[in-house]
């Protein structure tokens, strides 16, 4: 072969590997190596299967009152009701269980709102540059510093509906669908900074310039290529952003803002908080419950970024 044909093939663009696949199966191999990440996944998986599975294994509806069960509002744990009842006559395990399924809506809801603002807002910023990713930095910086639960409060009086025929009546409150927007919209500047740095770190790699060489667009290029290299990085914001949406919804509903329509952790605290040397088991049972989702996917973040480090072993 002559140096001018090797020239020649040299000359021709790289075919596009797949890193992506790589990455993720290497990244699993030490996830599974990870302590801390195979807690945090057990964890998120109890909560899981008991939100899709245990709302069927409930002993009792989550709406069902004494004096229509016994025996009663405030009762100690018994065979009949495992965690007690609260100070309004509830079956605490039952709310307990029926919450779950709210957790898991809150915080997926969420960070599918927020990793989509997110990815949109870092990805251009990082795969564009110059002022474009000043400008679009700035309105990411300035969701960062905002105070949510000062805007919650803002948007309770403006959109809040009140509560009628309850002994909470005039008591506004937000929708379940309001405070997963709510919390999206407040939680997608973290996502957008991972993405940007991702975006500025993957998009002059040599698979990158390959596409390019063969005339990729750059919508290609942005989701074809780079954002699939990226998600490795990003699932960890992500997870821990679970997290931290499961936080929020419950401290919106212990401050009494949460939908009445829909069960939650949160508003179980709120309930029974005031009762707490009374029935202390209707209000620790919820918080170990927000205590264990909140561990389970911080755990697993932790055991995220361990395995997608890129200076881990493999």
């Amino acid at each position: 072969m002559t140096d001018q044909t090797i020239a020649s093939h040299a000359s021709l663009p790289k075919p596009l590997p797949k890193p992506a696949k790589g990455i993720w199966r290497q990244g699993w191999q030490r996830f599974t190596k990870s302590r801390t990440g195979m807690l945090g996944l057990v964890l998120v998986m109890l909560v899981v299967a008991t939100a899709v599975i245990g709302p069927f294994l409930a002993p009792f509806d989550a709406h069902d009152q004494s004096p229509m069960l016994d025996p009663g509002a405030k009762a100690p744990p018994s065979w009949t009701h495992w965690l007690g009842t609260d100070r309004m006559g509830y079956d605490v395990l039952s709310r307990l269980i029926y919450g779950a399924p709210t957790a898991l809506a809150v915080g997926l809801g969420a960070m599918s709102i927020a990793s989509v603002i997110g990815v949109l807002v870092g990805g251009f910023a990082g795969y564009r540059g110059g002022s474009t990713d000043e400008v679009l930095m700035r309105f990411t910086d300035f969701f960062l510093v905002i105070p949510m639960f000062v805007v919650i409060l803002a948007v309770v009086r403006l959109l809040g509906v009140a509560i009628v025929n309850t002994p909470f009546e005039s008591v506004p409150y937000l929708n379940l669908g309001v405070i997963i927007l709510l919390i999206g919209v407040f939680s997608w500047a973290p996502i957008a900074r991972m993405t940007r740095a991702e975006f500025l770190r993957l998009k002059n790699q040599e698979f990158v310039e390959a596409a390019r060489c063969i005339g990729a667009t750059s919508g290609d290029i942005l989701f074809r290529h780079i954002l699939p290299n990226a998600l490795p990085s990003l699932v960890v914001v992500v997870a821990l952003g679970i997290g931290g949406a499961v936080l929020a919804e419950a401290m919106i509903g212990f401050l009494g803002f949460g939908d009445p329509a829909a069960v939650s952790w949160g508003q179980l605290l709120y309930f029974n908080y005031e009762a707490l040397k009374v029935a202390p088991w209707a209000s620790l049972s919820p918080g170990l419950a927000i205590f264990i989702t909140v561990l389970g996917f911080n755990l697993l973040a932790d055991g995220l970024t361990d395995a997608f480090n890129p200076r881990a072993k493999v």
